[in-house]
């Protein structure tokens, strides 16, 4: 298989690399002043290795995922779950997981573009990224173009670093926290299942609470949690690097943002204990499984279906990714 073609901007205050493969953006280096810059994006430790499929060839970064989430179902969900069987293989949608075209690139922006399978419901995504010329701001848009009315679950997929010197989620303002329905993780995955929360700082475990608003964790896990009623900008803040990063978006299309908390827990190929990494993904989506799973009437989050998209109608979502001195 032929390398993963990238392109980079560079402007005055920054520089953003974005890759073929799932239009994954990453690595981003913020210039902040004074000679300081911050990478707040992370890149798996396998980097590039075309012994994986798909999406895990080149995991990195900041990605679309169209339809969200998982193509296989968790073990060990409560009884009143039912199961649904996913129309694809994709994990997070067919454009996560190949080739992208470039359209157009200038100065300060990329346009790229995925033609999806001719017997799905989406017909195309175009994905354009702009630079500020004069901050250290990346402008994301997605344009979803289908082609029959379908509700699809959607989620915007930003990965960011977990350096050993820390990361500290001062988050966003919220209306509660959900732990996932089973364990993320089995065996490893400490939150217990299928709660609720009033603060990261007091996650559930069945040794007590749990902390994760200081990363990394000093024990092994993976773990996701939702976010209702996000409101943004979640703002992450790298102490040691002297920088906050602001991701923003709009709620009223995605409402909640789902915590993916990768603390060396995985311990098979390719993670191999080795990845530590932190998602902040603005959702519209129970968790990841509104492809294969419908949560029981009383679950708080059971409205979270997805957006409805219209043939003939394009539709565009759109985020913020910022950095600023502290």
């Amino acid at each position: 298989m032929s390398a993963i073609t990238r392109w980079t901007l560079k402007w005055a205050h920054g520089e953003a690399t974005v890759q073929s493969l799932g239009a994954m953006l990453g690595p981003v280096r913020f210039e902040l002043g004074g000679g300081r810059s911050i990478s707040p994006l992370h890149v798996a430790p396998w980097g590039e290795d075309a012994r994986w499929p798909g999406l895990m060839r080149a995991l990195r970064g900041e990605w679309p995922c169209l339809p969200f989430g998982t193509v296989h179902p968790p073990s060990g969900l409560p009884r009143d779950y039912d199961l649904l069987n996913s129309p694809d293989d994709w994990d997070h949608g067919y454009g996560s997981n190949h080739r992208w075209q470039l359209v157009d690139q200038t100065s300060h922006t990329l346009r790229l573009r995925i033609d999806y399978p001719k017997d799905g419901e989406i017909e195309s995504l175009e994905r354009v990224i702009k630079a500020t010329p004069n901050a250290p701001i990346l402008d994301v848009s997605l344009t979803v173009r289908v082609r029959g009315e379908v509700m699809l679950p959607v989620a915007h997929h930003p990965t960011f670093a977990v350096p050993l010197d820390g990361v500290e989620i001062l988050g966003c303002p919220y209306r509660t926290i959900h732990s996932y329905p089973a364990a993320v993780e089995p065996g490893v995955s400490r939150i217990l299942p299928d709660r609720t929360a009033t603060s990261l700082t007091a996650l559930p475990t069945a040794t007590g609470s749990l902390d994760v608003t200081l990363l990394p964790l000093t024990a092994a896990t993976e773990e996701i949690v939702q976010i209702a009623g996000c409101q943004p900008p979640f703002v992450l803040r790298y102490a040691a690097r002297g920088a906050d990063v602001l991701l923003d978006w709009h709620a009223d299309e995605l409402p909640d943002a789902l915590l993916w908390i990768s603390n060396g827990g995985r311990t098979n190929a390719p993670w191999c204990g080795k990845n530590f990494a932190l998602g902040v993904e603005p959702a519209n989506s129970f968790f990841d499984l509104g492809r294969v799973v419908v949560p029981p009437a009383t679950h708080p989050l059971v409205d979270r279906s997805g957006l409805r998209f219209l043939a003939g109608k394009p539709r565009s979502l759109h985020y913020r990714l910022s950095a600023q001195p502290i």
